[in-house]
């Protein structure tokens, strides 16, 4: 069984679209040490910059843990593609695959997103808030 074209030409742009947003931000994070500053001070921008240098040392204080999960990311995403690629693919497998590249997505976010929370309990300790 062979699935329409139309439908392997959808599948494909929502899988692009879906990970677009996510492949650059987080392909920056395991970059060398220059991309890691780049990504941390492009997010941390509109912050006031006493709370982004905070967040910052939060992120690098979680370097090894974030290297981990952007592998992590990488290979799910292989997987995905690889599955994707195949002809016909196969839809279970290929279900599986993307819960995959979600989970690892999630996991690289929650230690950026922990990074700000962290950051702002240590400012409001510091400010007696």
């Amino acid at each position: 069984m062979t699935a329409p074209r139309h439908l392997l030409f959808l599948v494909s742009g929502l899988l692009g679209l879906s990970l677009l947003s996510n492949v650059y931000a987080v392909s920056r994070l395991a970059g060398d040490r220059a991309g890691q500053t780049d990504f941390a001070e492009l997010s941390t921008r509109r912050f006031e910059p006493a709370f982004g240098r905070l967040v910052r040392r939060e992120l690098a204080s979680h370097a090894s843990e974030l290297r981990a999960a952007v592998v992590d990311l990488r290979a799910a995403r292989g997987r995905m593609f690889d599955l994707a690629a195949a002809s016909p693919p196969d839809p279970a497998a290929l279900e599986q695959a993307t819960a995959d590249v979600r989970v690892a997505v999630t996991r690289a976010q929650t230690i950026f997103h922990e990074s700000i929370v962290d950051a702002a309990r240590r400012t409001a300790l510091s400010t007696g808030h």
